[in-house]
């Protein structure tokens, strides 16, 4: 099985110039051990198979967050099983994310709160058969300073164990 590695940004990315003034970034790649599943394919693969123990934390992270006028994200299996693939366009929902923008191999998804904007890019390379997952974060006020804060160590640690069902 393949194991997740710390990466770079593809550099033909929708989001590159997402980078700029961003507080927290990061990439996550890994060789995918089904590789013919298309993007959208694998992240509704990735958002189905999610660990619990990440749905927990989720679960967790919204009745806290919402006590304090933060929304609630849902969970990352809330996923449409009629919708078709060909159905989903901007402005949709795929789990706890927004879809923003999509190309052949790539996925925009997002969630934009009072206190930080956050946005992924969902890159499949169809050559090396890499998947990336590329999470920006610009934060909008010391709530979001302070929301990071537990959130970022967690991160380091769900994007992991969250693609290694890919690999």
């Amino acid at each position: 099985m393949n194991k997740p590695y710390l990466s770079a940004l593809p550099s033909d990315s929708q989001v590159s110039s997402q980078l700029n003034n961003a507080y927290f970034h990061d990439s996550w790649s890994i060789v995918l051990g089904q590789p013919d599943l298309n993007v959208f394919g694998q992240l509704i693969k990735l958002f189905n198979h999610t660990p619990q123990w990440i749905e927990w934390s989720m679960n967790l992270r919204n009745q806290i967050t919402s006590k304090i006028g933060l929304k609630d994200l849902g969970s990352f299996k809330q996923i449409d099983p009629h919708k078709l693939e060909s159905e989903y366009v901007a402005g949709d929902r795929i789990g706890i994310f927004t879809l923003l923008q999509r190309t052949e191999n790539e996925l925009v998804v997002g969630d934009d709160d009072k206190h930080l904007n956050v946005t992924l890019s969902i890159y499949k390379n169809e050559t090396t058969q890499v998947f990336t997952v590329t999470t920006i974060v610009h934060i909008k006020n010391l709530l979001g300073r302070l929301y990071l804060l537990p959130v970022i160590p967690a991160h380091r640690k769900i994007v992991p164990a969250t693609l290694q069902i890919l690999g």
